[in-house]
């Protein structure tokens, strides 16, 4: 039996080699033909392998156009004295068509390997991506749905100054409920005024101590750490992550409303 075809490397200049040289001197170019013809068969046989029966010499001579005599002569010649082909005297083999066998497996194995460790960095990747985006929406179905059942107003950089509090909440494992959220809301912008600035501050000022809450910092406020706060502020939200905000929340927006 066969099973399935695959290519084998042939020499670039087979005709070099001194066995090949002797081959050809004693049998010409049928003997070449022969050669490789067989090794063609002992590539795409199970077992690499090939009987010394009759019947392979006869199966042989119909497709090269030669007599059964004549192959075996030649595959005898292939054994000794050329060494071109191996035998136990009821099988011929070729240590050269094994060599290439186990380097296909060698090289299929190699190339399975890469293919699983690629397809698992790419589930972990799908997957991470799916988690932040999971994560992204759940916050602006509560914080859409805390808005409006409390009838807060919350302008454009409020809003978004507050999902980016919940998205460095998540990425701690926490999260708020919805009375929770409502009493956060309602103390930053007391304690912001109202000032969108101010609210920059105090989110990279309890960032940045690792504060549970959102909070302003104490003593004077005019310190070297304003100027790169305010310029924060004024940076603009990357396309990416307004896109992501955006379409979430024209998503979401029928669920909440109802």
């Amino acid at each position: 039996m066969k099973k399935d075809t695959y290519y084998f490397p042939h020499d670039y200049e087979p005709t070099s080699d001194p066995k090949i040289q002797a081959l050809i001197g004693e049998y010409g170019s049928s003997g070449y033909g022969i050669y490789w013809r067989v090794v063609e068969m002992l590539h795409s046989d199970l077992s690499h392998k090939l009987p010394l029966k009759q019947y392979v010499f006869l199966a042989i001579a119909k497709q090269m156009l030669a007599n059964a005599e004549q192959i075996q002569a030649i595959l005898n010649y292939c054994i000794d004295p050329c060494e071109l082909m191996q035998t136990d005297g009821k099988m011929i083999w070729s240590e050269r068509v094994l060599r290439n066998i186990k380097e296909r497996e060698e090289l299929s194995e190699k190339r399975a390997v890469a293919g699983r460790a690629g397809a698992i960095a790419k589930q972990r990747s799908a997957k991470r991506g799916k988690g932040k985006e999971r994560k992204v929406y759940n916050n602006i179905v509560v914080l859409d749905s805390v808005i409006k059942k409390n009838g807060i107003n919350l302008s454009e950089e409020f809003y978004n100054l507050i999902l980016e509090w919940l998205k460095y909440k998540s990425e701690k494992g926490q999260s708020y409920k919805e009375t929770g959220l409502k009493n956060l809301i309602t103390t930053f912008l007391r304690d912001s005024n109202s000032d969108p600035v101010v609210g920059r501050e105090m989110l990279v000022y309890s960032m940045s101590n690792n504060y549970s809450g959102l909070f302003k910092e104490k003593g004077n406020r005019t310190n070297p750490k304003q100027v790169s706060v305010t310029a924060e502020f004024k940076r603009p939200i990357p396309e990416d992550l307004k896109k992501i905000l955006s379409d979430d929340r024209q998503n979401v927006a029928t669920s909440v409303g109802r």
